[in-house]
């Protein structure tokens, strides 16, 4: 879904139409957040391409909001109350910004929307098992979201369960949370993965939006 990484523009043109239209859709409903894996926001009320970003909100219909992942994880919120989607690109590096719950804030205080009215599902992204890190990350997360690696000072970090609780912390209700049970690297038959494919992989999309 990317032409980052090698593929044609042609290839990627025709992958992400053949997706597309499986919602009849077509790539100029698209508001894509050009990522660059930190905390940038942004509200949006058109398609397009939006610079410098991880994380686009709209309420406005006919606008499908995406997000590009091999590995990171991607959070889709919406509400059954109000007109409102959001998606959020998360690796590490987003997570130790709280992008996700920068955006849920964001949420709140520009539209008036309660957390406990929202829905997110988070995933699929690199789990656990998979996750490993360094020891400076002993100075970015909590220890419960670290497992340690046996005879070394690296751990294995649980990202989605990071975001989880990010969510619930600012008031979303975890029944209202789904994580799916999909991993990015060991689902090798269904996902690309950065770090399985040494950074020579395609990538992922996940939409969201509003029906007009």
């Amino acid at each position: 879904m990317s032409t980052s990484k090698g593929d044609s523009r042609e290839n990627v043109a025709l992958n992400r139409q053949l997706f597309l239209d499986e919602f009849s859709l077509s790539e100029v409903a698209l508001a894509q957040p050009v990522q660059v894996s930190r905390d940038g926001i942004m509200i949006v009320d058109a398609p397009g391409k939006y610079p410098e970003c991880d994380a686009l909100i709209t309420r406005h219909p006919n606008v499908f909001l995406s997000v590009l992942t091999a590995d990171c994880s991607p959070v889709l919120i919406w509400s059954e109350d109000y007109p409102l989607v959001a998606a959020v690109h998360s690796g590490w590096q987003g997570s130790e910004l709280d992008i996700l719950g920068r955006t849920l804030i964001i949420i709140k205080d520009s539209f008036d929307i309660s957390p406990d009215k929202l829905n997110m599902i988070i995933g699929p992204g690199l789990s656990q098992e998979y996750f490993e890190v360094g020891p400076e990350f002993n100075d970015k997360f909590p220890a419960e979201y670290l497992h340690p690696v046996p005879d070394t000072d690296r751990f294995k970090f649980d990202n989605n369960n990071y975001l989880q609780e990010t969510a619930i912390k600012q008031g979303v209700p975890e029944s209202q949370i789904e994580m799916l049970d999909y991993c990015s690297y060991r689902d090798d038959d269904l996902f690309f993965s950065h770090r399985r494919d040494k950074n020579i992989t395609g990538r992922m999309m996940s939409l969201i939006g509003i029906r007009g």
